[in-house]
């Protein structure tokens, strides 16, 4: 549902706000009380689309907060001409090399003569990031895959006319949090993220995640729902754990943080279960794991990676992060289903349900 009848589903997005629905009519649906919760956050990966002959294509704002919601219509041209007239009113397409600083050259080439707007193709055909523009009243610049590069290079041979829509600065996003009851406290709180970036499917990356948080749901709820123990999914943590982060604030402000947090984050692939999270409890998982037949190892985010546990260590509240170790295809057009390994899901949702079991008896007063 989410990364094929949905796909890319960037925070702030209507296809973030269906995805926010869907998994809160899921969670209904088992009978737990769902509140959507709503926050403003400051995006690193901006919503921007470029429409070209007909065909609407994802891509990502380089404008930084600073710049408002904008849109921007025009011929193409190529991008190399510098200090030309034809700029004028027009949007010039330009192909980046391996270089970033160029990303700035062309954006100040652009700007200075008169350009409507910026399209940068990306030099590879998935990743997509850069630099942020500081100008409050800079053109829109939008950076789209190395895969559209065809379709760029017709559109400047035939002068046609292209628009570049970048969405608000400052969006709403939404988490969605499922307790047993109205009210009712989060001694175990079990999460994931629904967002994804720009033009990725995001199968993996958390769909994957998603999937997992709703069959745990699904299954502890059927023999009634159980006191203390609660799920969410959260918001805008492609762009800085801003989800976790405000859930985690506002908990801890009404003094109801919860005695452990569950992350559920790339949970599609691999022979083996990665537990990263706080020392005693990733030890204490891993053997228990072991013990049981579930492959299973202690690990570690890589340098620059993060994601939502994070959010609730950084409060104290200890951690256990539930992963597949495989971040290889996240963030790219190729993070689809076809690469989700079925026996990895169940490895990885099983032994999450074996742990859970075990801190409900010991946290909340049982199964």
């Amino acid at each position: 549902m989410l990364s094929v009848a949905i796909g890319p589903r960037v925070s702030g997005s209507q296809e973030a706000r269906e995805t926010v629905a869907y998994i809160a009519e899921a969670f209904r649906s088992y009978g737990y009380t769902v509140e959507v919760m709503e926050f403003t956050y400051e995006t690193r990966f901006r919503q921007a689309t470029v429409t070209v002959g007909g065909e609407t294509i994802e891509g990502v704002a380089l404008n930084g907060e600073a710049t408002g919601e904008r849109s921007a219509q025009g011929r193409a041209i190529d991008g190399g001409l510098t200090g030309n007239d034809s700029f004028s009113g027009a949007i010039p397409v330009g192909s980046r090399n391996t270089s970033r600083p160029q990303d700035s050259m062309m954006y100040l080439a652009a700007a200075r003569n008169g350009a409507a707007g910026l399209v940068i193709v990306n030099h590879e055909p998935w990743r997509l990031a850069g630099f942020h523009i500081p100008a409050r009243d800079a053109i829109p610049v939008v950076l789209v895959p190395q895969t559209e590069a065809d379709r760029f290079s017709r559109a400047i041979a035939e002068g046609a006319s292209i628009s570049l829509d970048i969405g608000p600065a400052r969006p709403v996003a939404m988490n969605v949090i499922a307790r047993p009851a109205e009210g009712a406290r989060c001694d175990i709180l079990a999460g994931g993220h629904h967002d994804t970036v720009s033009a990725a499917p995001g199968a993996a990356d958390n769909a994957s995640g998603v999937a997992i948080v709703l069959e745990l749901a699904r299954a502890f709820a059927g023999d009634g729902l159980d006191e203390g123990l609660c799920f969410a999914t959260f918001g805008a943590e492609e762009s800085g754990l801003f989800g976790s982060r405000a859930l985690a604030r506002r908990l801890a402000e009404a003094g109801e943080l919860p005695e452990i947090m569950v992350n559920f984050d790339v949970t599609a692939r691999g022979e083996a279960i990665e537990l990263i999270g706080t020392r005693a409890l990733v030890d204490r998982a891993v053997a228990l794991l072991e013990r049981e037949g579930f492959p299973a190892y202690a690990s570690a985010l890589p340098e620059g990676y993060g994601s939502d546990h994070m959010s609730f260590a950084d409060a104290g509240v200890p951690v256990l992060f539930f992963s597949d170790g495989d971040v290889s295809l996240i963030h790219t057009p190729g993070d689809v289903l076809e690469i989700v390994e079925p026996e990895a899901l169940d490895r990885i949702g099983d032994g999450a349900a074996l742990m859970l079991s075990v801190l409900l008896a010991e946290i909340a007063g049982g199964p």
